[in-house]
């Protein structure tokens, strides 16, 4: 988890509790700024992650991978 995390927040120190996930880095006058995703916003997050590669539709069903289809045989 902590290696998916880090391609998704390369800049960011990740500090893993048994309750949160709590991404640390210092801004441009070295003060540490630290955000924290836990229960109460986890859910916006992984909506976001889902948007972010394109997951939503694959997750509900509706799209199915398939890497032979017409796009793959087009390309090659």
């Amino acid at each position: 988890m902590q290696l998916v995390l880090l391609l998704l927040f390369p800049d960011c120190n990740i500090a893993l509790t048994p309750m949160s996930i709590i991404l640390s880095k210092p801004d441009e006058n070295n003060n540490i700024e630290r955000k924290m995703i836990d229960k109460d916003n986890f859910s916006a997050f992984k909506e976001n992650i889902e948007s972010i590669f394109c997951m939503k539709s694959f997750l509900k069903g509706t799209k199915k991978y398939n890497p032979g289809g017409p796009q793959a045989a087009a390309l090659v």
